[in-house]
């Protein structure tokens, strides 16, 4: 709603607004009749892509504690001269 200078909200604005409130009901009541298959190309894509960034977040943690663990230990700095 828009509420003007003066203080009063005009009528056109309200009935824009229940009419975009209703377009946004009648759309959620659509998809929720809508059969989804997990298993459609696209979504085969978006499991592909989701994958690649769980296993970059998996590996980066597993390098950081890796390498902590390593830059801890005496023999590895003396090895390496650290």
């Amino acid at each position: 709603m828009d509420i003007k200078k003066d203080g009063v909200t005009h009528v056109d604005d309200v009935d824009n607004d229940f009419q975009q409130a209703k377009v946004a009901v009648q759309l959620s009541e659509e998809a929720v009749h809508i059969k989804q298959s997990p298993w459609s190309s696209n979504m085969l894509k978006l499991y592909g892509c989701l994958t690649i960034a769980y296993l970059c977040g998996c590996l980066n943690g597993y390098d950081g504690s890796l390498m902590g663990g390593l830059n801890a230990m005496d023999t590895y700095l003396d090895y390496f001269h650290m």
